[in-house]
């Protein structure tokens, strides 16, 4: 057989298997049979393993040609058949193309350095939105309310803080649900993660990259941030909920205040870095510590606290 290159075309021999340049996938192979009869003109029957694991039809032609061949592991083989009798000795010959280098490993650990960096840009603009927002509300709310505080009228003075309340109220739900945006890059890391994990083979190349996944996943940072705005917004059912089951952990605190804000299972995983699964065995754990029975709804139960 031999393969044929962009400019240039080059003989191979089938006593090792070649190990071609991505480029180098336009091939023609070249074969006969030494047995015939001047009478009966042989026939052949080819397939090419990782791209036709079919059988040709019969064909009279000695040679065939494939171009523009995908990277992959390839065998071509070739049989005769001559007066109705098929050979039995298969001709086999085995290659390998290799991969475009916009997908070396070299290349995919670019692309999830650049993942990384812009979901690292995105947390960091989120935090720096949220802070200054948090900023302006509350010098806002300051002046507002000292405005209010001026005013000779009692009845002036309960409306203007019923407005800034309401006000108030309406910015950092605003701020909550920015925040809980912000928290979601986990998911994004996630995914990088698990595919690096799937196409890098070079695990000593894979593991710091890893690393620095993991400890962006791991940051507690993000729920202070959330549970901060969340407060804000809904100042007393952490209070509320305290006090109605003094019982629940850190962490069963941090699920129902996902839980108020009506998330399902699949949403929630990301933001705990746990599987869906593991979320359903939380809730069910949650509701066995509230004392539910079977036919209370936990969310709603949540929700009218």
């Amino acid at each position: 057989g031999k393969y044929v290159a962009s400019h240039q075309k080059s003989v191979l021999t089938r006593t090792t298997k070649a190990a071609l340049k991505n480029h180098q996938n336009n091939l023609e192979f070249t074969y006969y049979t030494p047995e015939f009869d001047k009478y009966l003109k042989p026939n052949y029957q080819y397939q090419l393993l990782g791209m036709y694991p079919k059988w040709s039809e019969w064909s009279e032609r000695s040679s065939v040609s494939f171009e523009n061949l995908p990277y992959g592991s390839y065998t071509f083989k070739v049989r005769s058949v001559i007066g109705g009798r098929v050979s039995n000795n298969i001709a086999s010959y085995s290659f390998d193309i290799a991969r475009p280098w916009y997908l070396s490993n070299l290349f995919l650990v670019f692309y999830v350095f650049g993942a990384i960096f812009c979901a690292v840009l995105i947390h960091y603009n989120y935090r720096r939105y949220y802070n200054k927002r948090q900023q302006l509300i509350i010098a806002k709310s300051k002046r507002e309310m000292e405005l209010a505080k001026v005013q000779n009228e009692k009845e002036i003075i309960k409306i203007k803080n019923k407005q800034l309340k309401q006000e108030f109220k309406s910015k950092n739900n605003e701020l909550a649900a920015s925040t809980l945006s912000l928290i979601k890059k986990n998911e994004l890391l996630y995914k990088v993660k698990d595919q690096l994990v799937s196409n890098v083979t070079e695990k000593e190349t894979l593991k710091p990259i890893i690393d620095v996944i993991d400890k962006n996943l791991n940051q507690s940072d993000d729920w202070e941030l959330f549970k901060e705005a969340f407060n804000n917004a809904d100042r007393k059912f952490l209070k509320k909920l305290k006090k109605a089951h003094p019982n629940l952990s850190p962490n069963d605190i941090r699920l129902c205040a996902y839980l108020r804000l009506n998330l399902s299972s699949k949403e929630i995983a990301p933001l705990l870095n746990i599987s869906a699964r593991s979320v359903e065995i939380k809730r069910y754990r949650l509701r066995k510590k509230m004392n539910l029975s079977h036919d209370d709804n936990l969310v709603k139960y949540i929700l009218t606290l």
